[in-house]
């Protein structure tokens, strides 16, 4: 799969060899994607819409790129939005949840490792591969880390995309159906007023993460943007808010990335996988509904914002949608982010682990 920023074909020849094309084309989609979405009243329709529309053009074989860095920038925006939420007060009470924050990551860890058996035995893939195709990480980071443990990172990639992309477009639709508005809005603050500090905080921010994503820390686009943001609203600057046009723009650019990452070669060469990637990809979902009703009992989170916490997909994605539910955006980004902090860091502990239980259960030797 590519990584992200690059601009590789999804496999049409209409525009073969010429890259400005494809990515134009791809812009054009994702726009008229978020506008019909728009007018069809769909839950995050400007993420949603760019998605599926990019992803059916992708997978029918129309030569479409992605804009290179347009995800990135889409998630400076993003991490910058949410950064800027957590005042002194929101920070204090997202601390306060670390140990549920933990014991929520633990009990997710224990649903990919149930996925990954039930990937092996229905997608017909190794063990090792299958436990890195379910781990609850990003995409590229997993792929990579795959890659290295001598796992077969092409289908770690395709289950990853197919887990990431069923969840974003499916979460939204349940927490919109059965969820209510939160009533948490953030008060509007006319641009003009905060021009200047604003582009210099979405400099800062982008430098920032461009430096630091040279470290190859997972999801350091949405992440240091919004440590600079929290840093800023925590010392009392501003009021400072990111304009919802932006929030618009950042959103078309993102689905419009996740929708060119379809490829219809390897979709068609891994069906089996892709079908398993879907069923394994369900159970994760009933099983952060699950831990989400833990959550519920234990805290006093709502079940929409501890589903949207727990659930295992793209961080921006589940924030976004808690921004458009008008819910706690700062807990769900702390309980991602606490998650994927620690399946990064324990990756090869949790793996010797995989292989005990492995062994255990019928002696195979990954």
């Amino acid at each position: 799969m590519p990584e992200a920023g690059t601009s590789q074909a999804n496999g049409g020849s209409g525009f073969s060899g010429r890259p400005i094309l494809r990515i134009g084309l791809a812009l054009m989609i994702g726009l008229v994607g978020a506008l019909l979405a728009n007018l069809a009243n769909m839950p995050l329709p400007f993420l949603l819409g760019p998605l599926m529309l990019c992803g059916l053009a992708a997978v029918s074989g129309i030569g479409i790129a992605p804009l290179p860095y347009g995800r990135e920038a889409g998630q400076i925006v993003v991490g910058l939005a949410i950064g800027l939420r957590f005042v002194p007060e929101v920070a204090i009470a997202t601390a306060k949840l670390i140990p549920v924050m933990i014991l929520a990551t633990v009990l997710i860890m224990s649903a990919t490792t149930i996925a990954a058996f039930m990937l092996e035995r229905l997608g017909g893939v190794d063990r090792k591969t299958a436990f890195f195709a379910t781990s609850a990480a990003g995409l590229a980071e997993m792929a990579v880390v795959a890659n290295q443990k001598n796992a077969d990172s092409e289908t770690v990639a395709v289950v990853h995309l197919v887990r990431v992309t069923v969840i974003v477009t499916t979460i939204p639709f349940l927490v919109t159906i059965f969820g209510s508005d939160g009533g948490i809005a953030t008060t509007p603050i006319t641009f003009a007023s905060e021009a200047i500090a604003l582009v210099a905080l979405l400099v800062t921010a982008a430098i920032a993460a461009l430096a630091v994503s040279r470290f190859k820390i997972p999801n350091s686009w949405l992440f240091v943007p919004a440590l600079i943001g929290a840093v800023v609203a925590g010392f009392g600057f501003g009021p400072f808010a990111v304009p919802p046009m932006f929030l618009t723009v950042a959103q078309i650019l993102i689905g419009t990335w996740i929708g060119c990452r379809f490829r219809r070669q390897i979709l068609a060469r891994l069906p089996r996988v892709t079908i398993s990637a879907v069923a394994t990809t369900a159970f994760l979902i009933a099983a952060a509904a699950a831990i989400a009703g833990l959550l519920t009992l234990i805290t006093d989170l709502s079940f929409t914002t501890s589903l949207l916490a727990v659930a295992p997909a793209g961080v921006t994605e589940m924030v976004l949608t808690a921004t458009a539910m008008h819910l706690d955006a700062a807990t769900v980004t702390a309980f991602q982010i606490m998650r994927i902090a620690i399946v990064m860091t324990t990756i090869p502990i949790t793996l010797k682990g995989f292989e005990l239980l492995s062994r255990r259960i019928d002696g195979k030797i990954l």
